[in-house]
């Protein structure tokens, strides 16, 4: 029986690629190209995000699509080895639910299958990047992956790192500039405690490259880093160590408890000041766990999610999946309509 279609609507996500050190003629395109030609198999491109050698959680790219001269697409994935799936039955009469545990049966030659948690959509353009983003895989995971997919396969040198930064529309650039420069800026994240996985590390990796590009966004960076959680980390500077060692910050689990930090001068700052606040606005929208809203001189107000370039794609989903074909092709049309209307900076 012939599957129905059904067409949906999915978000993607824009980030452009800012390397620690740029060498000429190289892009994160070529180079993950590169990668994926020395890491050709599901071991060698499979990173372990557990702390745990015993216990893996694996992100990998499956089957990616290299383009001589355009686009690398893939799809970004979770496993988690010897992963039975649960199963609930469906009995609108049943007065308990019933929850049954089944195994998968194996290959015919005896390979385990297991079980897919999650799938994210991505395609790379020279420095550009667009991706599909699901509820367990971002921006921060996939960034992380490329990072080590690079170091791993020994086409990125270990001293050489690089950060996905987010590109406001040109509609939003020119509202910035009519404000005349940021008055304010106040910082939401939620305080959570860290959860440890060491392949996480979404930012703090570029704190090492040996020439970092900008002090400032250096520093961001690595205070805003979700792994490891850096809003904790400061509240805890702020309390201090002997006050701080007699809470019990364990109550934070699904406590839902934010942190707000403003940023802002009183009547007027110097022009060093302004050239700070203007560049510590540019710096805070390429952070993933924080929500930004800043206030221009002018008075008017640029939230967090403007602060993004995204949009939306029309794909088909087949009982829920979808073709990654499709997923490509959409991804491919909206970058590019993007760069010759010139609505992203691409310089």
């Amino acid at each position: 029986m012939t599957t129905k279609g059904k067409r949906i609507t999915k978000s993607v996500l824009y980030k452009r690629v800012h390397f620690s050190a740029n060498v000429p003629g190289e892009t994160l395109k070529s180079l993950v190209e590169e990668a994926l030609k020395r890491h050709t198999t599901l071991g060698q491109r499979r990173m372990n995000i557990s702390p745990d050698a015993s216990t893996p959680i694996y992100h990998v790219i499956s089957s990616p699509h290299c383009e001589p001269d355009g686009f690398v697409f893939g799809a970004l994935m979770t496993y988690t080895p010897g992963t039975d799936p649960l199963y609930l039955v469906d009995d609108a009469d049943a007065v308990e639910v019933l929850i049954e545990k089944l195994s998968i049966p194996h290959t015919e030659d005896g390979k385990r299958r297991e079980v897919l948690e999650s799938m994210m959509y991505f395609g790379i353009f020279g420095d550009h990047l667009v991706l599909m983003q699901s509820q367990a895989l971002k921006a921060p995971q996939l960034e992380a992956y490329l990072r080590w997919l690079l170091h791993d396969s020994g086409t990125l040198a270990k001293n050489r790192a690089f950060q996905l930064i987010d590109t406001p529309s040109k509609a939003v650039r020119e509202k910035m500039e009519r404000g005349r420069g940021v008055k304010s800026i106040t910082l939401n994240g939620e305080v959570v405690r860290p959860s440890g996985r060491s392949g996480e590390q979404a930012s703090l990796d570029f704190n090492d490259a040996e020439s970092a590009h900008d002090t400032a966004s250096v520093s961001v960076a690595s205070f805003t880093a979700a792994e490891g959680n850096r809003w904790l980390e400061f509240m805890k500077s702020l309390i201090g160590p002997s006050r701080s060692s007699k809470i019990d910050f364990g109550k934070l689990d699904s406590a839902n408890i934010e942190m707000c930090v403003v940023l802002k001068y009183k009547r007027s700052t110097t022009e060093e000041g302004q050239e700070l606040m203007d560049s510590l606005g540019s710096v805070f929208r390429h952070t993933d766990d924080v929500d930004a809203k800043l206030m221009l001189k002018d008075g008017s107000i640029i939230r967090g999610a403007q602060l993004k370039l995204n949009g939306t794609v029309g794909v088909t989903a087949y009982d829920g999946q979808l073709s990654a074909q499709e997923v490509y092709e959409e991804i491919r049309g909206w970058l590019l309509g993007k760069i010759t209307s010139d609505e992203m900076e691409v310089s």
